[in-house]
């Protein structure tokens, strides 16, 4: 964390200013002595606690309690102190082993599979800023409300190391300025254990996009949101990172309670019909009857074919061209995308559909729908218009992506 490189410099300095005093009493026996007091270290009289899993140490003040909570996913520590005769958890931390080495991508899908709404609680939560740490680190800073506590601000420090990723959590509402020093001195003492045998947790899998049966497809910018009709949606885009196209692929979701029972699952096919190498495809799985009150977290699964039959009728992206797009709300708040589009490839196009996502400004898809034109074929150089109507969004609507595909004329689509 950005803290803990400058502790580490000061150590540094400190010592290369003793060895210069040592140099200069050797060289002239005669010059006076100078005696330099030794720093007191800032976690001096804390006590080292270690988690049982050997996961991460960290050194805390005496009168902290330690209170490790089950969790399904990795293991999580709260660490509470008195303050005022009041119980005050200021700290806690949270340790996914992802199973394998963290990669920036990898650190930046954990990041998004972790931060809040999105965590095991599913409480309310509103961001306020973000910043990425010289260090690799990254802080949130925002506003978490408890069904108890009520709203609760925090400090989120979120790293990653080796194949774990680490999130601490500092709550600073109405913090004394020496409980921050306090719990600063203890952040620059974590400290992770990478041979530890931590299981490898199911959240962190989907995040690192390994939950793919073929290994080959990976998840970016997910999220779970509930509409005004009671549907839960988990909506995000499916990425091809092979360097081969694919076909026929299916996304499913699957919701747990926390004994790890399956609750309820939806799949269905991505609307991209055939998915090229590096190309991300968005997804919307719909659960009319509701995220289920027992439902703490959610696992999206993804597998697909290597194209060869629906590449022989798949009409892409590069076929059209599109024009005049644009996004606005109507009186009712609803917000309609639309334009114009042209075939510009060198066949006639059958079953043309438009495939919008809505993203936020965190870079998570909120919305997404897929329209087919009414034209029953378009020859090349016609044009035709198009709306996207969104009834409901999972957030704020700050950008979107547009993707236009159709299928060969006299030929059918695989499946």
């Amino acid at each position: 964390m950005g803290s803990l490189v400058t502790r580490v410099r000061w150590i540094i300095a400190a010592a290369a200013v003793m060895l210069l005093l040592a140099g200069c009493r050797n060289a002239q026996n005669n010059d006076p002595v100078f005696v330099v007091a030794t720093p007191v270290p800032p976690d001096a009289g804390y006590v080292t606690y270690q988690h049982s899993s050997g996961v991460f140490t960290l050194r805390i003040p005496p009168d902290w309690i330690a209170n490790e909570l089950p969790d399904p996913n990795g293991a999580r520590v709260q660490f509470t102190s008195l303050e005022s005769e009041k119980a005050v958890t200021r700290l806690s931390v949270y340790v996914v082993n992802t199973g394998q080495p963290m990669t920036p991508e990898g650190f930046a899908a954990a990041v998004s599979a972790y931060q809040p709404p999105a965590d095991v609680a599913d409480l309310e939560w509103q961001e306020i800023s973000r910043a990425d740490q010289r260090d690799g680190s990254r802080r949130l800073a925002g506003v978490r409300n408890y069904p108890m506590l009520g709203p609760r601000s925090l400090n989120i420090f979120l790293q990653g190391d080796g194949a774990f990723f680490s999130a601490l959590e500092i709550d600073v509402t109405d913090i004394p300025t020496e409980k921050i020093e306090t719990v600063m001195a203890v952040i620059n003492t974590y400290r992770i254990n990478r041979d530890a045998n931590l299981t490898v947790g199911k959240i962190a899998q989907a995040a690192a996009g390994v939950t793919s049966s073929s290994g080959v497809i990976g998840f970016h910018g997910y999220m779970a949101w509930t509409d005004r009709s009671g549907v839960f949606h988990l909506t995000g885009e499916a990425v091809n990172t092979t360097p081969n196209s694919l076909e026929a692929v299916r996304l499913s979701g699957v919701l747990y309670d926390l004994q790890e029972r399956r609750l309820d699952e939806q799949s269905d096919i991505l609307s991209m019909d055939v998915l090229g190498p590096g190309q991300g495809a968005p997804f919307d799985l719909r659960f009319e009857g509701g995220k289920p009150p027992a439902a703490v977290r959610y696992e999206l699964n993804i597998a697909g074919r290597a194209a060869d039959y629906a590449l022989q009728t798949f009409y892409g992206p590069d076929n059209f061209t599109v024009l005049n797009d644009q996004a606005n709300y109507t009186g009712q708040g609803y917000l309609i995308v639309s334009g114009q589009l042209a075939n510009t490839g060198p066949s006639i196009a059958e079953a043309v559909k438009v495939i919008v996502a809505v993203w936020d400004d965190q870079g998570r898809v909120v919305a997404v729908e897929t329209v087919f034109l009414p034209n029953p074929q378009l020859v090349p150089q016609e044009a035709a218009n198009f709306e996207v109507p969104f009834y409901e969004l999972g957030g704020s609507a700050v950008t979107y992506t547009l993707a236009v595909t159709g299928t060969v004329a006299g030929t059918e689509a695989g499946g």
